[in-house]
């Protein structure tokens, strides 16, 4: 059966520009703008040296007329160019950091729609570097390296234009003493520089992976006496970092040949240009303007191939968002479009699934839950309840066989619209940062506070509410007041209630809660259930005795609670 993917340490860096063209839409009138003002900088630029080669020619010929010209000319290029200059980085950067914005909205939208199975088979300290790390050093790289790069590169083309304008022989002799060693240099630093980034970018993810996963195991590595043995993985973590950054420095210093190539062509040209004036077949200020633009040339190819590596990181790491990008899509077929009914009996028929060990976790289930039954799935740990709770909730898409809602493949109807059905509530039910009444709002289309206090009166919560700090306003989440794991429960299933949907599974509602919240959430089960269907994922003999059918796991046998079970409790509204 397939699994989701896992996010390769070296991404795929074919075709990166065309895949990350897509977020470039939209701002295409602003980069065509910028690319106009970005190349009339570098004319104005280039401008400067040819002005200055005019001053000395009239300085030199006594013209008076001729040099005051130029001078003013040369003032009015310095002055327009620099303007330029400044303006073109500057829109340049903004519009960087609007494609990096829709970049950054996109990743997160993907890792918030992924498949759960793709969440949980990477690690979530790889995914929050590639959300974050990588695309905070993209902005950095758009705001510092990619100006520098672009104008750079402009500059070259328009001065070696000029050049040729002046003496295509000193040109010629430039380029063919420069160009080949250079791109020989250039390639040789790109080799090695392809692996060195990438296994450096790997490296350090798995760095900000173990470190950001021992957080929240800081208490009990600490009671377990594991710190030693956990600093022990972080340093070879970080001698193996170590290692690949000397690999990215060695490769890097290919690039200091390109200094000692520099030096022997200026003094190549120097000596051309100082034959060349003897013979009175160039004029002293076209000398000089090859001198300086000579130098120029070298020193911008010089900064563009150091920009080189920081441009192959940047491409390593748009490399890495992309594959994140794409490899969370949701699998599945292709939305069959319209709403689904609001309620509906829910079917399995032959669904299997695996998590890529040798055997299944669910192998050929089928089963039929009609709309507004009871069923509790039991099972000891291991045994795949948990599994099929959210192969019914279409949070996994089998492997094999189908889960319908109403007739509707659940893998090929929207997420979203599934969402709007089928609700499941999680043993460990995480709250955000915020007030008790923003975290019960957490839904699709977000319910007043009328509405919110309703259903807590109607789930027989208003008590437990009213006894809280602060009521609805009490802060709750990780600066706030810590609610237990029952009380946890409790909000979810008042979000399940103000969802409203057709199925409402809950997987180990009173695992590890206390007998007094126990009866809470049970209290409030009974409430919230009303004609949806209710599904239990559980392990207490009472819970299990509630339902009106039991699925037996791994075995996959339905039976009926009260046939060979003693009830010891009233059943739910509605099951006798």
């Amino acid at each position: 059966m397939p699994d989701q993917p896992v996010l390769a340490d070296l991404p795929d860096q074919r075709a990166v520009f065309r895949r990350a063209a897509v977020f470039l839409r939209g701002h295409r009138l602003a980069l065509a703008a910028v690319v106009a003002l970005n190349l009339t900088g570098a004319a104005l630029a280039v401008g400067v040296t040819a002005a200055i080669g005019r001053v000395i020619d009239a300085a030199g010929g006594g013209r008076a007329g001729a040099l005051a010209l130029w001078s003013g000319a040369l003032l009015v290029l310095v002055a327009a160019g620099g303007a330029l200059a400044w303006s073109s980085r500057y829109w340049l950067v903004r519009v960087g950091e609007h494609a990096l914005a829709g970049l950054r909205e996109r990743a997160v939208s993907a890792l918030g729609t992924a498949p759960l199975r793709f969440v949980e088979a990477n690690r979530r300290g790889e995914l929050l570097r590639r959300v974050t790390g990588e695309i905070n050093g993209l902005g950095s790289f758009a705001g510092a390296t990619l100006p520098d790069l672009v104008t750079g590169a402009a500059v070259l083309v328009f001065t070696v234009v000029m050049l040729a304008a002046y003496s295509w022989l000193l040109t010629v002799v430039m380029l063919v003493a420069f160009v080949p060693p250079a791109v020989l240099i250039v390639r040789r630093f790109k080799a090695r520089a392809g692996v060195a980034y990438g296994a450096v970018a790997a490296a350090e993810a798995t760095v900000a992976a173990r470190f950001a996963e021992s957080l929240p195991a800081q208490e009990q590595l600490r009671v377990n006496g594991a710190v030693p043995r956990w600093l022990a993985r972080f340093g070879a973590d970080n001698d193996r970092l170590l290692d690949t950054q000397a690999a990215q420095v060695r490769a890097e210093l290919e690039l200091n040949r390109l200094a000692l190539l520099q030096a022997a062509c200026v003094a190549v040209v120097l000596a051309l240009s100082a034959w060349l004036v003897g013979r009175d077949l160039l004029s002293v200020g076209v000398a000089v303007v090859f001198v300086l633009a000579t130098r120029d040339i070298f020193h911008r190819f010089e900064d563009l191939a150091a920009s080189i590596g920081e441009a192959r990181e940047a491409h390593v790491r748009l490399a890495r968002v992309l594959d994140l990008i794409e490899a969370s899509a949701p699998t599945g077929g292709a939305d069959d479009g319209g709403d689904l009914p609001a309620r509906g009996e829910l079917t399995l028929s032959g669904v299997g699934f695996s998590y890529g060990g040798a055997r299944p976790a669910v192998d050929g289930l089928s089963l039929t839950v009609a709309a507004g039954d009871r069923l509790v799935i039991a099972g000891r740990t291991g045994s795949g309840k948990s599994t099929v709770g959210k192969l019914m909730a279409g949070l996994y898409t089998p492997g094999t066989g189908a889960v319908r809602f109403a007739g509707h493949d659940l893998a090929a109807v929207d997420p979203a619209r599934v969402r709007a059905r089928v609700v499941l509530v999680p043993q460990d039910v995480l709250l955000v940062d915020g007030t008790l009444a923003e975290n019960l709002a957490m839904l699709p289309v977000p319910p007043d506070r009328r509405r919110v206090e309703a259903a807590l009166r109607e789930l027989g919560l208003a008590g437990w509410v009213a006894a809280l700090p602060d009521g609805l306003d009490t802060r709750v989440g990780t600066h706030g007041s810590r609610l237990s794991a029952g009380e946890r429960q409790l909000v979810a299933i008042v979000r399940a209630a103000l969802a409203d949907p057709a199925v409402l599974i809950l997987d180990e509602a009173t695992a590890e809660v206390d007998h007094e919240t126990a009866a809470m959430i049970e209290g409030a089960l009974s409430a919230a259930a009303g004609d949806r269907t209710l599904i239990v994922i559980a392990h207490r003999a009472g819970t299990i005795a509630r339902g009106r059918r039991l699925l037996s796991m791994p075995a996959g046998l339905v039976t009926v609670p009260g046939e060979g079970v003693s009830l010891r409790r009233p059943p739910w509204p509605g099951s006798e």
